[in-house]
């Protein structure tokens, strides 16, 4: 695996988890366009998606800073070169130093995030 990868429970069209959770009244984002897998769709009983979303980001991009230790032993030419352009793309709407000081003024839900979010849907 070159990078761990977490994705949202995704209640895609004819699916029993669609059936379950539109019963359960989860279901909050019928755009399939945003049904990518990394977009919250669905909230949860206690958790609203934005806040769902959030947690996901903030969790994938330290799981993703602690796997460079694995690349580091088997690619370390490939992350002594990449290394900034890494950080860059798995810090992107936020700040590394920032998350760093377990900040959460550059969350989620952040203008300059959701920015990316929307360009980074609209390319696919």
């Amino acid at each position: 695996m070159d990078y761990p990868y977490i994705q949202h429970p995704t209640p895609y069209p004819r699916t029993p988890m669609t059936r379950e959770f539109r019963e359960r009244g989860l279901v909050i984002n019928e755009n399939l366009e945003e049904y990518d897998g990394t977009t919250a769709v669905v909230r949860s009983e206690h958790v609203a998606a934005d806040e769902i979303e959030f947690l996901r980001w903030r969790a994938e991009r330290w799981m993703k800073v602690r796997h460079m230790r694995a690349v580091l032993k088997t690619r370390p030419g490939f992350l002594l070169r990449n290394w900034r352009t890494m950080l860059t793309h798995t810090f992107r709407g936020g700040s590394f130093v920032k998350a760093l000081l377990g900040s959460r003024t550059s969350d989620g839900r952040s203008p300059r995030y959701r920015a990316i979010r929307k360009a980074e849907r609209l390319y696919v």
